[in-house]
C-alpha cells in the first residue's frame, strides 16, 4: 500500500478470497424438499417442507397450509420448536417420553432407524411408529420427476 492507496494485486487477491468464501459458505447447507408428519399425544403436524443440514445442525420446516410453519432445529445439545429451545434430553421427554434415547430425532432426521424401536426405511421414506403412546413420525423426500 503505497500513500494510502491498494494496488490492483492487492485488490485482486481480496476479491479472489471473498468469491471463495463465499462459494463455500453457499454449500454448505444442503435443501431438501418432504413430506412429514410428526404426531404425539400433544403436537400434530403434516404438511411440505423443507429438511436442511448445515454445519453443526438439522432443521425441518413444515409448512402447514394457512398456518405459521413449524420449525424444528436439532443442534449438537439442544433441540428448538419454534424458536424454543430445550437440552435435547428433555425436549425428547416433554415430546416423546423417558425411554428414547437424546439422538433419536438426529437419527431420523438422517434417515436412520433407531436401534430397538419400530422403523421402517425404504429409499426416501422413513416410518416411525409406537403404537402405546400414540407416536407417528414419517419422513419422504420429494423427489423432482423431470
Amino acid at each position: 500500500m503505497e500513500n494510502g492507496k491498494m494496488n490492483i494485486k492487492t485488490i485482486a487477491f481480496y476479491i479472489l478470497h471473498f468469491t471463495f468464501y463465499i462459494s463455500l459458505l453457499g454449500c454448505a447447507t444442503k435443501t431438501t424438499p418432504v413430506y412429514a408428519v410428526i404426531k404425539t399425544p400433544d403436537f400434530k403436524v403434516a404438511d411440505q417442507g423443507f429438511l436442511k443440514e448445515g454445519f453443526g445442525y438439522k432443521a425441518l420446516v413444515i409448512y402447514k397450509t394457512g398456518n405459521v410453519p413449524v420449525k424444528i432445529v436439532v443442534k449438537n445439545s439442544v433441540v428448538c420448536l419454534n424458536g424454543r429451545c430445550l437440552n435435547k434430553k428433555k425436549f425428547i421427554k416433554s415430546f416423546l417420553g423417558a425411554n428414547y434415547p437424546s439422538d433419536f430425532l438426529d437419527k431420523l432426521l438422517e434417515y436412520k432407524c433407531p436401534k430397538n424401536f419400530y422403523c421402517i426405511k425404504k429409499e426416501d421414506t422413513i416410518l416411525f411408529k409406537d403404537r402405546n403412546k400414540k407416536i407417528t413420525i414419517f419422513l419422504k423426500t420429494i423427489k423432482d420427476d423431470k
